[in-house]
């Protein structure tokens, strides 16, 4: 049996959720994955047949109590601090690949596995919307050329859409969007959440510091993870660990801007609204390739309050479908396995 080690970046649940999404599809295919990242609570849920290896293998922005604001001078304090100590992170990591003996090492985004890699001569793939060279502001040329010295060691970047140009990688292979499929029918979801056939759903994925007060039509439910909505017909429920069921059972979805929810709205053609911070890089390149594709659908967070939320204001809210491409992502892993 093929074994890959698959390391996930600590920072953000897209990539998490997207790295599932591949790895579900991985074990249909017989192959063995063990994953890298200190997320067990999520990971343990989703995968549960799966190993896990906690650890940090990344860090990414800090980010204000708002949920949405980066905290530039906490960002580079501690992202510097951990671009400093990948050369010495990298020796553990060797040692552990050395046990574990994969056939194949997988990144979405850490660029310390790629040192490890090279030293143990494993293939090593690279998958993401950005890399974070194309992110970061303000860091020094030393500590930038040591990111792209080890992007530059991956024998492949499968490069997803929704982001910048992943510059540093020799080798790209560009695809569609990647993310998790709906466990069940839309039908089956609605009537989960109490849904009749009837009501429009709002699902509203926003952090708890969110205090929304819409105009909301009597047909309208409204199914909150966090923000707290002022309306008779809210129900708040703890984040699920397959969200995007809650995503195909809406009729519009409400959340910041991350690739997550994003492309779980784009794939099961949901309409969406979103907030974001253009000083947050992979923000603002996931809104600017939007609107690139007629999807002008960012909203500011003082807008929030001014929604009408009824089926004739969701219907002038534009939206497209795309394909699920991640089983041409694991197609693409399969070819690389030695």
């Amino acid at each position: 049996m093929k074994k890959i080690l698959y390391y996930i970046t600590d920072h953000g649940l897209g990539h998490i959720t997207r790295s599932v999404a591949i790895i579900r599809e991985l074990l249909k295919e017989r192959i063995e994955v063990t994953i890298r990242n200190s997320n067990m609570i999520y990971l343990n849920k989703s995968l549960p047949d799966v190993k896990v290896i906690s650890g940090t293998t990344d860090v990414g922005f800090s980010i204000k109590k708002n949920g949405i604001s980066v905290d530039e001078k906490k960002t580079l304090e501690n992202i510097g601090k951990w671009i400093n100590s990948i050369s010495t992170v990298s020796v553990g990591e060797y040692d552990l690949i050395s046990k574990i003996k994969p056939n194949l090492i997988v990144s979405d985004i850490s660029a310390m596995p790629f040192f490890a890699a090279n030293k143990a001569q494993i293939n090593s793939v690279a998958i993401s919307n950005f890399s974070w060279v194309d992110v970061l502001r303000g860091f020094s040329t030393k500590q930038i050329a040591l990111l792209e010295e080890a992007y530059e060691l991956a024998d492949l970047a499968i490069q997803l859409p929704l982001g910048p140009q992943m510059k540093p990688f020799r080798n790209k292979k560009q695809i569609g969007l990647v993310c998790k499929k709906p466990t069940d029918s839309r039908k089956s979801i609605r009537k989960k959440l109490g849904l009749n056939d009837s009501d429009i759903c709002v699902f509203v994925n926003l952090g708890n510091h969110f205090k929304i007060k819409p105009k909301v039509a009597s047909n309208v439910k409204i199914i909150s993870t966090g923000a707290r909505v002022y309306s008779d017909n809210v129900t708040y429920i703890d984040p699920w660990i397959e969200g995007q069921d809650l995503v195909s059972a809406s009729d519009l979805v409400l959340s910041k801007c991350g690739y997550g929810m994003t492309s779980e709205c784009l794939t099961n053609g949901i309409p969406f609204l979103y907030v974001s911070d253009n000083n947050h890089l992979e923000q603002k390149a996931i809104s600017d390739e939007l609107n690139k594709r007629g999807l002008s659908n960012r909203i500011l967070e003082s807008n929030l309050n001014d929604l009408v939320l009824s089926r004739e204001f969701i219907s002038k809210i534009k939206t497209i479908m795309e394909k699920n491409e991640t089983k041409i992502a694991v197609s693409l892993l399969k070819e690389m396995l030695r």
